[in-house]
């Protein structure tokens, strides 16, 4: 499953990064999130892990696969970014 990045988020080194999904991304994506899913960003080539789900909202964050990593670009993660979810 694939969705989009509405607005840029802090990505910096071991930190969490929220992703904030349009309202249809969110209502149809959320409920079926678990904390652990792998996620995957292809531009920057990064992987990281559902850590905490809003699911009152429209967001999710994710924690890089290492703490000495980012997930998305180093500083950032773009407000147009394609985050694919893997759901075993």
């Amino acid at each position: 499953m694939s969705v989009t990045n509405q607005v840029a988020s802090q990505a910096l080194r071991g930190q969490n990064v929220k992703v904030t999904l349009y309202a249809d991304d969110a209502a149809s994506t959320l409920p079926t999130l678990q904390i652990g899913y792998e996620c995957t960003e292809d531009s920057f080539n990064t992987t990281g892990y559902v850590s905490s789900i809003d699911v009152y909202g429209n967001s999710f964050e994710v924690s890089p696969v290492q703490p000495n990593l980012v997930f998305g670009g180093e500083g950032y993660l773009p407000s147009d970014a394609t985050v694919n979810i893997v759901i075993p």
